[in-house]
């Protein structure tokens, strides 16, 4: 596991437009939308040049709107960029929530996104004041005003294009991602994770589930196949959080249905593991150009079904089908699970910002910076990896 750096300061700034010229900036004008319709013609374009994760898809967004995003307060605050061409040049996709006085604005998505970033046709005219530029005037434009951007879970850079965002100082993130590369053929990925024992103990385990029924990898493509795959991974969590008492974060019917939504719309794939007619293990993903992000994962808690890895071999079976299609990458999203270290080789660092518009905001700014890092310090600290480890290992060693 990686080390945890030194925390750092306080990185938040009082943003104001910088004394530059207009013509020296990227953009002419920032346009503010509280409607995702209003802004999906600027963001359908920039999604054909930009670098960015599947969490910045305009369905992802549409759909955690009108579902978890609703059930949570959030409304749109989606900040569009323009040149002097009125052409689109970056887009922010942001929600705004309401915290007693405050107004903040936040990444759209929520927890239900892993990877942070904005759309942005060319990351690399893009300077600090810039981004403070952008800021400042997206926030005094929003009605009602934002009074502090805090923004979370950000890449450094994704498929090797810089983050503009991150030229304006931050903060490590309390988690990291875990990502992998993908070559171009299944045994050579997993030679270099297994050991020649380790896969004779995979083969036995897969032996003893076939000597039982047949065992099949399926990709839900049909409405009937969606619909029993989110079944089986609903029931799976229910009953691991009765059984363990750590809340089930898709009890909420919002949850549910953003779940269900994305699988109808083709945002989300859905992998099944099969033993005969019992589904014993699902992956949720969400394919992106050249990678596929990880959403979830669960397995049947049935001793006898446990005991034998069903989502250890169903995420071998999805890899492979991801190197069979041609991808490049795959990745488990944020936080730390031994399942994650033995199929990734990459952890993937991230960073928090705030950027107040107002006095008030300058205290949700600081009070925001200090929480994140307190939650770092805390999931680094030896102790608690320990207690998280032993905890872990009572409920009979899910990583999930």
């Amino acid at each position: 596991m990686p080390q945890a750096s030194a925390p750092a300061r306080p990185t938040f700034r009082r943003v104001r437009p910088p004394a530059v010229a207009r013509s020296l900036r990227p953009f002419a004008r920032v346009e503010v939308y509280d409607k995702l319709e209003d802004a999906r013609l600027a963001w359908l374009a920039l999604a054909q040049e930009a670098v960015a994760s599947p969490y910045q898809n305009f369905d992802f967004a549409r759909i955690w709107f009108a579902t978890i995003g609703a059930a949570e307060g959030a409304t749109p605050l989606i900040v569009v960029a323009r040149d002097e061409a009125g052409r689109p040049v970056a887009l922010l996709p942001l929600a705004l929530r309401a915290r007693g006085l405050l107004r903040l604005a936040m990444f759209a998505g929520g927890k239900d996104a892993n990877f942070n970033l904005g759309l942005v046709r060319s990351p690399a005219d893009w300077t600090r004041n810039d981004v403070a530029a952008l800021l400042a005037e997206a926030g005094a434009r929003a009605a009602p005003r934002v009074d502090a951007f805090l923004l979370c879970n950000q890449p450094p850079s994704w498929r090797g294009v810089a983050n503009p965002l991150a030229e304006v100082n931050g903060q490590p993130s309390p988690s990291f991602a875990y990502a992998s590369a993908l070559p171009g053929d299944f045994s050579a990925w997993l030679d270099a994770r297994a050991s020649k024992e380790a896969k004779k103990k995979m083969r036995k385990k897969r032996a003893r589930l076939e000597a039982t029924a047949p065992l099949v990898h399926r990709r839900a493509t049909t409405a009937d196949a969606i619909e029993a795959a989110l079944a089986a991974f609903h029931a799976e969590r229910r009953a691991r959080s009765e059984a363990t008492g750590v809340p089930d974060p898709y009890a909420a019917l919002a949850a549910q249905e953003f779940l269900a939504r994305l699988a109808r719309d083709g945002a989300l794939e859905l992998h099944t593991l099969s033993l005969g007619e019992r589904v014993v293990a699902v992956f949720g993903a969400l394919p992106g150009a050249e990678r596929l992000s990880g959403l979830f994962i669960g397995f049947d808690g049935d001793p006898e079904i446990a005991r034998s890895s069903p989502g250890e071999i169903l995420l071998h079976a999805v890899v492979a089908d991801a190197i069979a299609r041609g991808l490049r990458e795959f990745d488990l999203g944020i936080g730390e699970a031994r399942y994650k270290d033995e199929a990734c080789e990459k952890v993937e660092p991230l960073f928090d910002s705030a950027f107040a518009v107002t006095l008030r905001g300058r205290l949700a700014a600081a009070a925001f910076l200090a929480a994140q890092r307190a939650k770092r310090a805390a999931k680094h600290s030896p102790r608690v990896k320990a207690l998280h480890a032993r905890l872990r290992r009572l409920r009979g060693g899910s990583g999930d």
